[in-house]
C-alpha cells in the first residue's frame, strides 16, 4: 500500500504557519503602537555606527548617545516589527486563500465500501477513521501481568494494573481515541520498554506515549522512573512531544476530571 499523505506533512504544517503569524501579527501591531515616535535612522562611518531618531518629516532626525541604549533598542524593534508585519501579511495571503480553497476528497473514496471488501483493497489513502481502525487492529503482545496484581478491567474488557489506568483507559474509550496498552518499543539500548498507553491521535495521526506515574511520593519510585524517562530521551522519546505524562500521589489521586483536561488539551477532543 502506498504511504498516505498525512496531514501533518503539509496540512497542518500550513494550518499552524498561518496561526504563527496571525499571532505575530497581533503581538507586533501592539508593540508597535506602544513604541516610541519616529524611526530609527543608522550611519556608518568605517567601523562606527551612529543612531539617530528619526520624525515624520524630518531628513536626518536627532541624534542619540549609544549610552541610550534603551530608546535605540526601541526604535530597532520597531523598525523590525513593522518589516515583519509587512511581510507576514504578504505571506498570509496566499496561505488563506489555499486554505480557503483546499478541500481534499481522495481519503473518502474508500468509505462506500464495506470493511470485508475494503481489507481486500489497495487502498491509496484511508479516512482518518479506517486508519483508526487499521492501527487499531494491528497485533503486539503486551507484557505479562504477574499474579498478585490487582484487578482492574476496562470498559473495553482488557485487564490494566490500578485503578488510575482504568480511568484513563476507559476515558480515552469513550472519546473514541486509538491506544493500545503496554504495547512494546525498543530503546536505544536494545531493550524492550511497555509504556502504559500507546495512543493514536485520530485526527493529526500521530502517535504518542503516555506513562502514569502513580506514586510520585515516593523517592525510590521517582528515582526509578526518572531513569525510565532518561532512557526515553535517549531514544528520541522526548517528555512534552512523543512522551506525556499523568501523575499521582496518595494524598492528591488521578480523577476523571483531570483526565477529561487532558484529553481534551493533547487531542481535541
Amino acid at each position: 500500500m502506498q504511504k498516505t499523505l498525512e496531514k501533518t506533512d503539509f496540512f497542518e504544517q500550513i494550518v499552524e504557519r498561518e496561526r504563527f503569524l496571525s499571532s505575530e501579527i497581533i503581538k507586533r501591531k501592539k508593540r508597535i503602537c506602544k513604541a516610541p515616535e519616529g524611526d530609527l535612522k543608522i550611519i556608518s562611518k568605517g567601523a562606527r555606527k551612529q543612531y539617530y531618531r528619526r520624525l515624520k518629516g524630518e531628513t536626518n532626525g536627532t541624534y542619540i548617545h549609544k549610552s541610550d541604549i534603551g530608546l535605540i533598542r526601541s526604535l530597532a524593534q520597531k523598525r523590525y516589527d513593522m518589516k515583519f508585519v509587512a511581510a507576514a501579511e504578504a505571506e498570509l495571503k496566499p496561505i488563506r486563500s489555499f486554505l480557503k480553497k483546499y478541500n481534499s476528497k481522495t481519503r473518502e473514496v474508500s468509505a462506500g465500501f464495506t470493511i470485508d471488501i475494503k481489507d481486500k483493497l489497495d487502498l491509496a489513502e484511508m479516512t482518518d477513521e479506517e486508519f483508526s481502525e487499521s492501527w487499531q487492529k494491528m497485533a503486539f503482545v503486551p507484557k505479562p501481568i504477574k499474579e498478585g496484581v490487582p484487578f482492574h478491567i476496562t470498559m473495553r474488557g482488557e485487564r490494566v494494573r490500578s485503578k488510575s489506568e482504568e480511568l484513563i483507559a476507559n476515558a480515552l474509550f469513550s472519546k473514541k481515541i486509538p491506544y493500545r496498552y503496554e504495547c512494546p518499543v525498543m530503546i536505544y539500548t536494545g531493550e524492550l520498554r511497555y509504556p502504559d498507553f500507546t495512543i493514536l491521535n485520530p485526527k493529526t495521526r500521530r502517535v504518542v506515549f503516555l506513562e502514569h506515574l502513580g506514586k510520585v511520593d515516593d523517592p525510590q519510585y521517582v528515582s526509578k522512573n526518572l531513569k525510565k524517562l532518561r532512557d526515553y530521551e535517549e531514544s528520541g522519546i522526548f517528555l512534552g512531544e512523543e512522551l506525556l505524562v499523568t501523575a499521582e500521589t496518595e494524598e492528591i489521586p488521578l480523577n476523571s476530571k483531570i483526565i477529561e483536561k487532558f484529553i481534551a488539551k493533547h487531542f481535541g477532543r
